[in-house]
């Protein structure tokens, strides 16, 4: 196999694995959800593209800096990857904890219904310079503001960013790349369904989703801890 075949497919690999982490914590809904349902009943589907734009400004900034900044600290033995993976995972075994328990009451609907109480079936449509103004910037404002963001950066993106410097500095890109489209997919989406004037995801689905979330973050923070465990240990 040519060894550029094996640089993307850990690539790949990098991406993936951002994606699902991404994923999981973007269906948990936060303020960047809750921005996509209030404009998506005022502008239709654009609203989730538009957010997601705003908010990969924020993203890419910080994967850039963590990038720059741990690239000369970070080794197999260095105890600064060590420290991170640890904590790392301990931040994803939290993620899954929490995940898990909202799942008797997780209702997407419900969160629709606070969000655009005065939801019509006729949003104003369409993209426009003016739109994208308007919701960009909050992309951005309700990232920074998020302290359940920063805290994941803190953690888990360091973590992550960490690991993909191991395939060079492509590697943060991928860890960008892949959870830029996961926050892209399902806010497009949660904005998809409130601008055509439907107010849920069935409650079962929704759970189901939030279920195989928790269990996916459980076990990759298993992982970091073990891995973090052994490295500092000399194992």
């Amino acid at each position: 196999m040519p060894a550029y075949a094996g640089a993307m497919g850990e690539w790949f690999a990098v991406a993936a694995v951002a994606f699902f982490v991404g994923l999981s914590g973007a269906l948990s809904p936060g303020p960047l959800t809750i921005l996509a349902i209030r404009e998506g009943a005022r502008r239709g589907w654009w609203a989730g593209p538009f957010a997601t734009a705003g908010h990969a400004v924020a993203e890419g900034v910080t994967v850039a800096l963590l990038a720059l900044g741990l690239s000369a600290y970070v080794g197999a033995d260095s105890p600064v990857t060590t420290a991170i993976s640890i904590l790392g995972g301990l931040a994803l075994v939290w993620m899954a904890w929490g995940t898990a328990r909202s799942l008797p009451t997780a209702s997407l609907a419900a969160r629709v219904a606070e969000a655009a109480p005065g939801l019509t079936s006729a949003p104003r449509r369409g993209a426009s310079f003016e739109a994208f103004r308007a919701v960009a910037p909050l992309g951005i404002a309700v990232s920074v503001a998020n302290p359940y963001w920063l805290i994941w950066w803190a953690t888990v993106g360091t973590k992550l960013t960490v690991d993909s410097l191991r395939i060079g500095w492509t590697g943060p890109g991928a860890v960008f790349l892949g959870h830029i489209v996961s926050d892209l997919l399902w806010l497009t989406f949660v904005a998809t369904l409130v601008g055509s004037g439907s107010r849920w995801l069935g409650d079962r689905a929704y759970r189901g989703l939030l279920g195989a979330c928790a269990v996916f973050l459980l076990v990759l923070g298993l992982v970091f801890v073990v891995s973090g465990a052994r490295s500092a240990i000399g194992v």
